[in-house]
């Protein structure tokens, strides 16, 4: 017995249809959707790391990233601050935050022609203390030869933090 022509062509329609087609606006498919840009001041996107180094004297940089604030002094240790959302307040950025030991910090940022081609003057407050510089955009190679000195800097335990008592 021969089977019929539409035994055959059944199945094959079945399987065409289970194929399912491009989505006709690419814009809508998630697989395409483009990461949204964060809060914009002065053309600089806030949710990209920047790096604040001071317009001249003392050597000092902080690190201004999502998730992650990190300042290091002038010939001192590392510091993190607790990491924030900006508030834009005023054609300005305001990160208010602190240290690990609760002493008020804040850092601001302004749209402001500075030194070497950046766009946002930054003053950055620790207490009393008062610094003032220019925030640079960074690229994610920086921001992965940051992390991965760091990792670096970190004591290596043999121990697995486990305690020796």
């Amino acid at each position: 017995m021969k089977p019929s022509l539409c035994w055959i062509l059944v199945p094959l329609a079945l399987l065409a249809a289970c194929g399912g087609t491009p989505t006709e606006n690419q814009a809508e498919d998630p697989a395409n959707a483009a990461v949204a840009p964060g809060p914009m001041l002065g053309g600089v996107d806030l949710s990209t790391p920047l790096q604040i180094r001071p317009v001249e004297g003392r050597d000092w940089a902080l690190d201004l990233a999502p998730g992650r604030i990190l300042y290091q002094p002038e010939g001192g240790k590392q510091m993190p601050f607790y990491p924030v959302s900006p508030r834009l307040e005023q054609a300005a950025a305001v990160y208010p935050t602190q240290t690990p030991d609760g002493e008020a910090v804040t850092i601001t940022l302004r749209p402001a022609q500075c030194a070497e081609g950046s766009t946002l003057a930054a003053e950055v407050r620790i207490g009393a203390a008062t610094l003032k510089g220019c925030a640079h955009k960074m690229t994610v190679e920086q921001v992965h030869r940051e992390m991965y000195n760091e990792a670096l800097a970190l004591p290596y335990d043999a121990g697995n933090n486990a305690s020796s008592d």
